[in-house]
């Protein structure tokens, strides 16, 4: 699989999270707002830090959810979840179809038991809905730290060989006033990566610049170096990316991801 850009396209940080229930009657999923899940903005906050908690099951058709509520249609290609531990119950992602509160499971979404700590990101056909929901399914979820639903960007051709690395040590050095030096750890080292393209379609320039436009320098999205497999990195952009035309049609580009630690 090619390397990948997975990012909310939609502004998820700018929609305000609902929490309730889902229930299943009668072959029906729906969902039910109410006040049961604890912290449920920490599934879309910009950070991996914190987790959802009071996200409960009662059994296969009855449980807590979380719902994305979106003012109009939105297109969604994949998700990806955030586990900060071991999760050892299963979790599920669905859109609201045509029937008002009649949601559809996307079964090519459904995350398994025992996810280890880290990302975890299914892909599948390109769906569209003003509402999407997560839902509980044979237990309780307690590592859930992040979610991100929306499009994925796929490199059309890789980097050019040399794409670089700069570990950040992430480390204050200050002199006292008697000339004495000394270093302050502010955090764990942080990576830069840059890639550089000698020559990308204008469809991919587009692309990447759709994205660009999305995401700018402060959301925080998913570079993948092998698609669904991974390892998967969270990062944000740097900088601008810088693009240039080099024939008809053909431009270079060049893009600085700094890996985000939270």
């Amino acid at each position: 699989m090619a390397k990948t850009f997975y990012y909310d396209s939609n502004d998820t940080l700018g929609i305000t999270i609902d929490d309730g229930a889902f229930g299943i009657s009668g072959g029906v999923l729906a969902f039910s707002a109410g006040n049961v899940v604890t912290n449920e903005e920490r599934v879309a906050d910009q950070s991996i830090s914190t987790a959802v908690s009071s996200f409960a099951n009662v059994n296969a058709s009855n449980g807590d959810a979380i719902r994305f509520p979106f003012s109009s249609d939105k297109k969604v290609d994949f998700i990806a979840v955030y586990m900060n531990a071991l999760e050892t119950h299963d979790l599920k992602f669905a859109k609201e179809g045509a029937t008002g509160n009649q949601y559809d499971e996307i079964t090519d979404a459904h995350f398994s038991s025992n996810m280890a700590k880290g990302w975890h990101l299914k892909e599948f056909t390109e769906v569209t809905s003003d509402n999407y929901m997560i839902y509980t399914y044979n237990g309780n979820i307690e590592y859930l730290t992040e979610t991100i639903i929306g499009s994925k960007l796929a490199f059309e051709v890789n980097p050019e060989i040399g794409m670089s690395e700069v570990e950040g040590f992430n480390t204050e050095v200050n002199t006292s006033i008697g000339g004495v030096e000394y270093a302050v750890k502010m955090g764990d080292p942080r990576t830069t990566m840059t890639m550089d393209f000698s020559s990308v379609s204008s469809t991919f320039k587009n692309s990447l610049q759709d994205m660009e436009m999305e995401v700018q320098d402060y959301k925080k999205f998913i570079y993948s170096e092998d698609g669904t497999t991974g390892p998967f990195h969270y990062v944000r952009l740097e900088g601008p990316i810088n693009f240039k035309e080099v024939s008809y049609q053909r431009y270079s580009a060049s893009i600085s991801l700094v890996e985000q630690l939270s």
